[in-house]
């Protein structure tokens, strides 16, 4: 599946998704919560442990998987930077 950008954050509680900033990838994992207006949610990776994001610190929510309820929005100029890979 190709990842979606997700509008409504109160939907992806236990949900697999990419935390977007500014285009690039920054974080990866479970949504472990997220606070009842969607403002807030708290992301569980097996790297990074448990963060916090704020949607109101424009932090981009993308889904790894699909699910009913989740309201995207889908933009291929949202695509994430991806480092270009090593010349051999």
């Amino acid at each position: 599946m190709n990842q979606r950008h997700v509008k409504d954050w109160r939907t992806l509680e236990g949900a697999n998704v990419e935390i977007r900033y500014q285009g690039s990838i920054v974080c990866s994992g479970f949504v472990d919560a997220v606070t009842d207006d969607g403002s807030i949610l708290w992301i569980h990776s097996t790297v990074e442990g448990r963060q916090l994001f704020e949607k109101a610190s424009f932090y981009q929510v993308w889904a790894c998987e699909e699910r009913t309820g989740f309201h995207y929005q889908v933009s291929m100029s949202e695509q994430p930077e991806r480092d270009p890979l090593p010349a051999s």
